[in-house]
């Protein structure tokens, strides 16, 4: 299952598979990792290669607080359905300074890169989709702060690709 985690203004990818009776965990473009999560309530332990991480985990289908002794994370988590049935169904995602992708497909061109700026409707970058070429283009002007893919990238639909900074109003 695939999951789109915002968490301070900045979204991630975390896709969450069983193989074999193995969890197992990709984040945004790194390679699976292979996880332990175990919930007792609201009690969570995660164990990775790297670290173990235990908290306690209160929230609803989508805001969740995690309360841990170096302080709380307060964050929103959408799974792809939630996502794909938004866009079916015309309703607008929620940062119009977001670039998100309204079809899988690959990214063949980068127009835009971090750091140049951007008018409201001009393209920022190239994606083929059903074997034809759209361009994807800012929904308001500012500057690029982020790029999420790179050029031969696949994407699914609902995918960030880019986060513009709105331009400052004087």
């Amino acid at each position: 299952m695939l999951f789109y985690i915002r968490y301070r203004e900045r979204e991630y990818r975390v896709r969450v598979e069983s193989k074999n009776q193995q969890l197992l965990v990709t984040f945004g473009d790194e390679t699976e990792q292979p996880v332990d999560l175990t919930f007792f309530g609201n009690d969570c332990t995660f164990v990775s290669p790297e670290a173990v991480f235990s908290a306690n985990v209160v929230g609803n289908k989508t805001d969740f607080v995690v309360s841990r002794p170096e302080g709380n994370l307060n964050f929103l988590v959408e799974s792809e359905y939630r996502r794909i049935v938004g866009l079916l169904r015309g309703t607008e995602l929620e940062q119009e300074n977001i670039v998100y992708a309204k079809m899988p497909g690959k990214i063949v061109k980068m127009i835009k890169k971090v750091g140049d700026s951007v008018e409201k409707g001009e393209s920022v970058m190239v994606m083929e989709a059903m074997k034809m070429e759209n361009e994807l283009r800012a929904s308001i002007s500012g500057k690029v702060q982020s790029v999420m893919v790179k050029e031969g990238q696949a994407v699914e639909t609902g995918a960030v690709l880019m986060e513009i900074s709105p331009q400052e109003t004087t």
